[in-house]
């Protein structure tokens, strides 16, 4: 968590896939604070789009941010997503859908709340 679905007509090239995965997980993590391990991106191509899109982004993200930090992070990563792709703005669709932390698992554990990665004594284990 969070898991990002990256949704493509046509297949993107191994190094666009492995470039736009490591800027979605690094501005996630340097505005949310979430370590990298909780970070998923997964691509999928033949994806029919409404006229002119081109990449759709659906960002399934922990429930209990502010409205403001969604926005910052939905306007940070479609800037940087169409800075990299070359995409003109109306070519690239970013939803964030907020899914409360209770409902997920990570190795096997219930994720914590968002803020509250430093009280989780599993999460500092597996990162040693």
């Amino acid at each position: 968590m969070p898991m990002y679905t990256v949704s493509s007509h046509s297949p993107l090239p191994s190094d666009t896939r492995e470039e736009i995965a490591n800027l979605i997980m690094n501005v996630h993590c340097r505005l949310t604070g979430a370590p990298e391990t909780f970070v998923n991106v997964v691509f999928s191509h033949n994806v029919p789009h409404r006229r002119g899109v081109k990449m759709n982004i659906f960002g399934n993200v922990r429930k209990g941010r502010t409205p403001e930090m969604n926005r910052q992070l939905v306007d940070a990563l479609r800037e940087e997503i169409l800075a990299s792709t070359k995409y003109p703005s109306r070519s690239l669709e970013l939803t964030l859908f907020e899914v409360p932390a209770s409902w997920v698992m990570e190795g096997g554990e219930v994720l914590p709340e968002p803020g509250e990665e430093e009280s989780c004594e599993w999460l500092n284990t597996a990162e040693d």
